[in-house]
């Protein structure tokens, strides 16, 4: 972040600084329109949430643990 207002629109804290009057619903919504859209610097995220593969993640985990251990 690059100066102290910017702060004011941490996606973290803004409702608290809304609700709080440090900064206006208006205001807020007139800072998110104003920043650049980099959708196209943006790559996919792929999540392979298979059970198969979930499964031997935890069995591979598993393993390396116990050697870990042994050693």
């Amino acid at each position: 972040m690059k100066n102290k207002e910017d702060f004011l629109y941490d996606v973290r804290i803004v409702n608290r600084n809304i609700r709080d009057g440090a900064v206006s619903k208006k205001d807020y919504d007139k800072y998110i329109e104003s920043l650049p859209d980099v959708e196209d610097k943006s790559e996919p995220l792929i999540i392979d949430d298979e059970p198969e593969a979930l499964s031997a993640a935890a069995d591979e985990a598993g393993e390396e643990a116990a050697e870990d251990e042994e050693e």
